[in-house]
């Protein structure tokens, strides 16, 4: 006889804006969230413990600042969007009000890696001028978590005349947050080489150790210049594939 056991279900209750100073609780289970999300289970995986150290380490003295962290990539499938939500939920674990926003428009991946979420108002209507930043950003649990979605998505050239309000709406952001991470398009991507040339920094490269070619970590490197304040490797350890490590001011990756 085959003996099961089953995983216990956590539910995530989430406080989403429907506009008009209403909210609405959605409740997601652990089950439909991204597997990578490793905060996300009733208990934490493994690189949990990888993701809280490289909290600590960018909590710990004043070396980043200001307290906002442009997740970047040399290109797509090197993990930043999972990294991007771990190091954010790792923090607001450390008592921090952090927000997470989404900004890689064409290829958004934040309501698929949260079960395929309904949002009412994201970060692309912000930039529309259809609704205002507070009504774009929903709460996740009661560690201060707040996430801000890209709901419709946008080939980055149809938003560029809004481009001045992304920066409006990130200086109201720090006014309300201790921490933003960006969740931001890959480095050697079209869109990058537009706004976030000018504006993306300080930057984290997310750098998938066995797998990314030293050739693009390289050329990413090099177009970050200066805004390049750090770099976390994922696979890292032969026996973790999943496990982070943060290399500071690695500017001769």
């Amino acid at each position: 006889m085959t003996t099961q056991f089953l995983i216990p279900e956590r539910r995530l209750s989430l406080n989403m804006p429907t506009g008009r100073g209403l909210h609405r609780i959605v409740e997601v289970s652990s089950r439909d969230l991204h597997p990578a999300l490793v905060f996300a289970g009733t208990e934490p995986l493994p690189a949990s413990a990888q993701y809280s150290q490289v909290a600590d380490n960018l909590l710990h003295g004043d070396w980043w600042t200001p307290r906002q962290i442009f997740v970047t990539s040399p290109a797509k499938g090197d993990g930043k969007t999972c990294t991007a939500f771990n190091l954010a939920w790792a923090m607001s674990l450390r008592g921090q009000s952090v927000l997470l926003v989404e900004l890689n428009f064409a290829r958004p991946q934040f309501r698929t890696a949260l079960g395929d979420l309904r949002i009412w108002h994201g970060i692309d209507g912000v930039l529309r001028g259809s609704a205002k930043p507070a009504d774009s950003v929903f709460s996740m649990g009661a560690n201060g978590l707040d996430v801000c979605a890209v709901r419709d998505a946008t080939p980055f050239a149809q938003l560029k005349q809004y481009l001045p309000r992304l920066k409006d709406f990130l200086d109201w952001a720090s006014e309300n947050y201790d921490w933003l991470i960006l969740d931001c398009p890959p480095v050697l991507s079209l869109p990058w080489r537009q706004w976030f040339c000018e504006y993306a920094g300080p930057a984290l490269l997310v750098v998938r150790e066995q797998q990314t070619p030293m050739v693009e970590t390289r050329k990413a490197a090099k177009l970050l210049g200066a805004n390049l304040k750090g770099v976390l490797l994922n696979d890292s350890a032969a026996d973790d594939c999943t496990s982070p490590k943060l290399h500071p001011d690695a500017k001769g990756v």
